[in-house]
């Protein structure tokens, strides 16, 4: 039975309060795992045995049932990760956008503090060129295993969808934590690791783990651009190419637990804060599509968040709607530190101390949709008809239903409104120093080309 939210909030509160007496500021680790879905791992009710590592960081901390990403697609949702402010506010919505000189990152503002900072990344979008790196000593993002394997004419993909690059992060990542004097000095850590984003490829023994008696002939890779991979595809190669993507889920789990358990050996546990979140999921046609990008849909919104604080935090569940941009606010709340001031999302320590109401979080996608996410409703406008939809989640939790919001639910599409009006304002009101425009080298356009995100003729 999970902990009830209010023993969860009880637990928060005297962390705070911990957190703000004469203890050394505990350091931070923040896991940003690309296109991983919340109902695919064990602690949010799979089946399947696809993440021990996650669950029992799950176990030992507090699990967020309805944490949701303000898109489904990587550079906004960790732009809205890093500086906790909403789609609206940053505004980075479009490949060739990029994070403004004035919204401080929050390894900028740990930096202030004197805390030491590292990041070891692995995806196209998480490109220095962005501004990710700033507030970072250390910033490195990593290449395939695979590429340096093959011939650099090699076309298919640009190596991106092949990746296996979780070996590499978690060992750069390892020998960071090896150089750091134990209980010397804070730290804080962002390791974002890429390989459960598609092409659903997982080594031996993890590509037959879930589905061993598989004996067709589909090929996994192309996955943007195969055709066998299709609405229409047979049931038994859809069950096939699931079973994959939780391989993939299963191997990156064991990297995780390598990460997990070094450190356990290099700091007492109740220094460290351990944050786990996604930046989106993954459709397999539950709505007509594949992948991600195209819609705001559960399973492309809702991601995990898990969180594993000092002393005495959970273990429990937490059913209210929390956004990514709440993530870097809470962090800063539970380590005593000040709070970036330009933030739009909520410290839940505090949030849940006060047991204020939730309000949901505004979502954004490129073809122009945006919506709110309550507790068990969605609203969605598309903003090109004017046409919106609304779905009660409470009775309908895979979206079977659409109903017209402006019949149905008239207040909630003025909600929305509302939520967009303020935070466009809250944008608006920011100093807007720099270049929205991407300096980025042809082998990193040239990738995101070969992901399907941006078209041949698109400029940066």
């Amino acid at each position: 039975m999970m902990t009830p939210l209010r023993i969860v909030t009880a637990a928060l509160g005297a962390l705070v309060g911990l957190a703000c007496g004469n203890a050394p500021a505990p350091s931070i680790v923040l896991v940003s795992i690309d296109s991983l879905r919340a109902d695919r791992l064990g602690c949010y009710g799979a089946e399947r045995d696809t993440s021990p590592a996650i669950d029992a960081l799950a176990a030992e901390g507090v699990r967020f049932d309805a944490a949701i990403a303000p898109t489904s697609w990587t550079l906004p949702s960790h732009v809205t990760l890093l500086t906790g402010l909403t789609i609206p506010a940053h505004r980075v919505n479009q490949p060739g956008r990029r994070i403004d000189a004035g919204r401080r990152l929050l390894a900028e503002h740990l930096r202030a503090q004197e805390y030491r900072t590292a990041a070891f990344v692995s995806a196209p979008f998480l490109h220095r060129a962005y501004g990710f790196d700033r507030g970072f000593e250390l910033y490195e993002n990593f290449q395939s295993v695979r590429e340096a394997q093959v011939p650099p004419s090699r076309e298919a993909h640009g190596g991106s969808h092949e990746d296996e690059t979780a070996p590499l992060v978690v060992d750069a990542a390892v020998k960071w934590l090896d150089q750091r004097p134990v209980g010397k000095e804070p730290w804080f850590l962002f390791v974002h690791l890429w390989d459960v984003h598609h092409d659903f490829l997982p080594p031996a023994p993890y590509d037959t783990l879930f589905d061993p008696d598989y004996s067709g002939s589909l090929d996994p890779r192309g996955f943007d651009q195969n055709d066998a991979i299709a609405p229409d595809m047979p049931v038994r190669d859809l069950e096939y190419l699931r079973a994959l993507y939780d391989g993939e889920i299963r191997w990156l789990d064991h990297h995780l637990e390598r990460l997990f358990q070094a450190i356990r050996e290099r700091e007492p546990e109740e220094r460290v804060i351990v944050a786990l979140v996604s930046d989106h999921g993954d459709e397999f046609f539950e709505h007509g599509m594949k992948g991600h990008m195209h819609n705001l849909h559960e399973e492309s919104v809702r991601v995990p968040w898990i969180l594993r604080a000092p002393r005495d935090v959970g273990p429990g569940a937490i059913s209210g709607v929390v956004g990514l941009e709440d993530v870097a606010p809470t962090l800063l709340g539970l380590a005593g530190q000040p709070p970036m001031p330009e933030a739009t999302g909520r410290n839940l320590a505090a949030f849940l101390r006060r047991g204020d109401p939730v309000y949901g979080t505004v979502l954004m996608n490129l073809n122009q949709l945006v919506g709110l996410r309550g507790p068990g409703w969605k609203v969605i406008l598309d903003g090109s008809t004017q046409a919106a939809v609304y779905y009660d989640l409470s009775s309908d939790p895979h979206e079977k239903r659409l109903l017209d919001a402006r019949s149905v639910a008239p207040g909630k599409l003025e909600l929305l409104q509302a939520r967009l009006r303020a935070e466009r304002e809250h944008g608006d009101a920011l100093s807007w120093e720099g270049s929205s425009d991407v300096p980025l080298d042809d082998e990193t356009k040239s990738r995101l080309r070969a992901l399907g995100y941006v078209e041949e003729d698109d400029s940066f």
